[in-house]
């Protein structure tokens, strides 16, 4: 009697998947970084660079160049390309250079702006490493909450928080996966009391700065090899920051595996946008966007609809058009290739909301 075959069902490549951004502050990367991405990983840190002015630290802003993070679950495998930036906190020393000094209100400003939306789409997750602060033995919560370097990762924090609401609300809360790494000795306040930068306290401290969703674990990089668990039984440590990568979603907004994206990854209305017709493409939807927005504000029968919906789609006309501008003007100082492909998937984005 014949066998029944069970199905082999093989984990679907996610071969274009979204980023991990890694976040710190300037004052703590140095120590943070280099041993949590090589715990991560498992690939040694690369030295940080220093910047052409001969007074700057080294820095891992900016840092790209890290091996990517391979996960595999039962339903995918991928390997999530990392990016490192960091975040001066408001006490730091300005930068000896005559450029404007970055803080995290102004990076907040920049990272939420309209025109910063490609980076955050192509955003899967957001990991804040800190590095935990040793209590002083007779100082109190208050203390804490009242000393400088709270108040400058307060700052930071509320940052990060505003920028991760903003892709929340662009794409639905859970679909950009929040953590907050403590970098240090485990402080557990117990079942009675939270001792301060314990998880309990951070978890109090960031649902108070609207971090709500966000998940602390403590990590320390003198116990790399051992799997601890707290009094629920559940894994903490590094062994609980990649549980939590591996069961989120990574597919990126041009998606893997549902029969509308191609081998390289990319639709066919990108690859006809990154040809020849980007151009003529961007022509003919700056054609119709005008002949529409005209035909509204003279009144075409047409397109006359509910009272008051005429005056809201002229503002989205013009909202449109300011956007196409915008994206023309940021993609002209990139190299053709980079430009073409910013430019195609901002532009698909818009034709899909007309």
């Amino acid at each position: 009697m014949p066998q029944l075959q069970t199905p082999n069902h093989h984990p679907t490549l996610i071969s274009n998947p979204r980023r991990l951004l890694i976040l710190t502050p300037t004052s703590h990367s140095l120590t943070t970084i280099p041993p949590f991405l090589h715990s991560l990983t498992g690939s040694p840190v690369r030295p940080p660079t220093t910047d052409t002015h001969p007074d700057s630290p080294p820095t891992f802003a900016g840092y790209t160049t890290h091996a990517p993070l391979p996960l595999e679950n039962k339903y995918y495998k991928t390997e999530i390309p990392i990016w490192v930036d960091e975040i001066p906190l408001p006490a730091t020393p300005p930068n000896p250079t005559n450029s404007e000094p970055l803080t995290p209100s102004t990076w907040k400003t920049e990272f939420a702006g309209p025109e910063a939306k490609v980076v955050r789409d192509a955003v899967g997750g957001v990991v804040i490493c800190l590095r935990n602060p040793e209590p002083d033995a007779t100082s109190t919560a208050v203390d804490a909450e009242e000393s400088e370097e709270w108040r400058g990762v307060k700052a930071f924090l509320e940052a990060v928080g505003f920028v991760k609401g903003v892709m929340d609300d662009e794409r639905g809360v859970g679909e950009v996966v929040g953590l907050v790494v403590l970098v240090g000795r485990d402080r557990d306040g117990g079942l009675e009391g939270e001792e301060e930068f314990s998880v309990p306290w951070w978890e109090d401290q960031l649902v108070d700065l609207g971090l709500v969703g966000v998940e602390v674990v403590n990590w320390d990089p003198r116990r790399v090899d051992e799997e601890v668990r707290d009094r629920f039984g559940e894994y903490q440590g590094m062994r609980r920051v990649r549980e939590i990568l591996e069961t989120h979603d990574w597919t990126s907004v041009l998606g893997d595996g549902d029969g509308d994206v191609g081998e390289d990854g990319e639709d066919e209305l990108e690859r006809h946008l990154l040809g020849d017709g980007f151009d003529l493409e961007v022509r003919e939807l700056e054609r119709e966007m005008v002949g529409l927005q005209f035909a509204m504000e003279n009144g075409d029968d047409d397109l006359t609809g509910v009272d008051g919906d005429d005056e809201m789609r002229v503002e989205s006309m013009e909202s449109l058009m300011l956007r196409m501008k915008a994206i023309k003007d940021m993609s002209d100082e990139l190299p053709e290739n980079e430009r073409k492909r910013f430019a195609a998937k901002a532009v698909r984005d818009i034709m899909k909301e007309l």
